[in-house]
């Protein structure tokens, strides 16, 4: 099995069409139909049912896409390394940063690594969780930088926790709740929410509260910690928020901690990355760079 057999099978699985797959790999459709036959006899299986239509990978090819993808990012990735190296560099490190990791400390951090003695170039993505996840497992990312996600685990990827995120519930300030001392669990769900919108999130919420039977009163949800926080500054709402994301706000005043009787919430910021995949150098300073700043 070779590269250049890979990219000519990706090639047309992406297309669907052999011709539009050999168009694109810039050589003839006998030649690339050749390739992916050769792909097929050293494997033993049908990679492709093939129609007039065009063609459409078989399980076999599908699990063979997924593979090929990460080997092929990992190839180009290993070109680049060694190129970045030989002018004197570390290499470059693509990494997701998850919406929950807002965090002033990683921005300055990647800032300072940008311009550093070891010479490492960044590539920041910002996306939805399932969407970074999924890069991830590709080899389309190096690491994900996020809150700690059970819930996209499969047993292929590792944790490595950054620090710990204090959360907070607030409210802005002349909001009616801060005039009510301390209140119950329970009957926090009877005022207006801003949340953060992730698997689960109302499952957590209700197991937060206390809740069974009774309503948890969200109006607004949003994956944008920045929108949540200009939800919160300019309407009655209450919500949770990173503490470290809204400290300006509570040292002037705008936001204000909610006095209640609930337990203190934490989340754990990680480094994200695949198991059994070999770390660059590069990305070993950033993880090191990370650790030190938080």
């Amino acid at each position: 099995m070779q590269i250049r057999q890979l990219r000519h099978f990706l090639a047309a699985v992406e297309t669907g069409s052999m011709t539009l797959a050999s168009t694109a790999q810039n050589i003839t459709q006998p030649t690339l139909s050749r390739s992916i036959r050769t792909l097929e006899e050293q494997l033993g299986v049908d990679l492709f049912e093939r129609g007039h239509r065009g063609v459409l990978p078989t399980r076999y090819g599908e699990l063979l896409a997924a593979h090929a993808r990460s080997i092929l990012h990992g190839f180009d990735q290993a070109i680049e390394d060694v190129g970045a190296m030989r002018a004197g560099g570390l290499g470059h490190v693509r990494l997701g940063i998850g919406s929950t990791a807002t965090d002033l400390r990683i921005a300055q951090a990647c800032a300072e690594m940008a311009v550093s003695a070891e010479n490492i170039t960044l590539s920041l993505d910002f996306d939805v969780p399932e969407t970074q996840f999924a890069r991830l497992r590709r080899g389309e990312l190096d690491a994900i930088i996020d809150t700690l996600r059970p819930d996209l685990d499969s047993g292929d990827l590792n944790f490595r926790p950054l620090t710990r995120l204090d959360l907070v519930l607030v409210a802005r300030r002349r909001h009616p709740i801060l005039e009510c001392g301390v209140t119950p669990a329970r009957e926090l769900a009877r005022w207006p929410w801003a949340i953060f919108n992730q698997p689960n999130a109302e499952a957590f919420y209700r197991g937060l509260l206390g809740l069974e039977d009774e309503d948890h009163n969200i109006r607004v949800r949003s994956s944008s910690p920045a929108m949540l926080r200009q939800l919160l500054l300019h309407a009655d709402l209450i919500g949770l928020m990173a503490r470290t994301e809204i400290a300006d706000c509570l040292a002037d005043g705008r936001l204000q901690e909610v006095p209640a009787d609930m337990r203190r919430v934490e989340a754990t910021l990680c480094v994200i990355t695949r198991r059994r995949t070999y770390m660059s150098g590069a990305l070993r300073v950033v993880i090191k760079r990370l650790h030190e700043a938080l």
